[in-house]
């Protein structure tokens, strides 16, 4: 009998663009590596491959490693949010252990059903809060521009997946004049914040509306660049990057 646990596969989800090409996949295989090491799980010599598909939209590719087979396995989801403004409630992060927090992992229930809460309520995402900090969210990263203009991003010390399109944008708003600091996002700095977005290969940049039926932040300007940041680096050739296809 298979155990699901954290140990049991890692995973990253990957932007496929009309099923030819994914976006930034030297930064997934990457991480993939950290975190399939933290897990102890071995991943495959060679790339995963693009299945067969008709549509031509823009959709995600969910690429993990089961440890038993050690062999890749991909599965597609269309895009549902994205580059929207949103409602978001906050839930309790999930916890494991120092080695696992921050793992794309295989015992991901607890950020399905985060979302899942968020949808039953009707809102769109789910702040995850571990001691009255956000330190995640259900499938993306929080960023928050503070009144004095400094750009906070969740430690990942505290729990949160270390985000390729946050990443992304640590570089990127440094070169725009943003000074970025990883630390707390306390209910103290969520109070006063000029405006909180979510970034992520999926939701793309999101800004928070309003958190547990309050409203929040009354600026644009932390969205307005992100969004200009995620379209200059879609346009570049270079973030696009070719896989195996099936009939290879």
């Amino acid at each position: 009998m298979s155990v699901v646990g954290p140990r049991s596969s890692v995973f990253t989800t990957l932007l496929v663009h009309q099923n030819t090409l994914v976006a930034d996949w030297p930064d997934h295989h990457s991480r993939l590596e950290r975190h399939a090491k933290r897990l102890r799980i071995a991943l495959p010599e060679n790339t995963p491959e693009l299945l067969p598909s008709d549509s031509h939209e823009w959709q995600l590719m969910r690429v993990s490693v089961n440890a038993q087979s050690q062999e890749w396995v991909v599965d597609y989801r269309p895009i549902s949010v994205r580059n929207e403004a949103i409602d978001a409630i906050t839930l309790p992060a999930p916890r494991w252990n120092q080695r696992t927090n921050g793992c794309k992992h295989g015992d991901w229930g607890a950020y399905k059903q985060a979302h899942q809460a968020a949808m039953a309520v009707g809102c769109d995402a789910a702040l995850l809060v571990h001691e009255h900090a956000i330190v995640d969210a259900d499938r993306a990263t929080p960023l928050l521009l503070d009144e004095d203009g400094t750009v906070w991003v969740p430690n990942e010390a505290d729990g949160g997946v270390d985000g390729i399109t946050s990443a992304l944008m640590e570089r990127e708003l440094k070169d725009n004049g943003f000074p970025v600091s990883r630390g707390r996002l306390n209910e103290r700095l969520v109070a006063r914040c000029h405006e909180l977005i979510l970034v992520g290969t999926g939701m793309g940049v999101c800004r928070v509306d309003s958190i547990d039926g309050e409203d929040i932040g009354s600026s644009t300007v932390l969205s307005t660049v992100a969004h200009r940041i995620l379209d200059q680096h879609f346009t570049d050739e270079a973030t696009w990057s070719h896989l195996r296809t099936h009939d290879e």
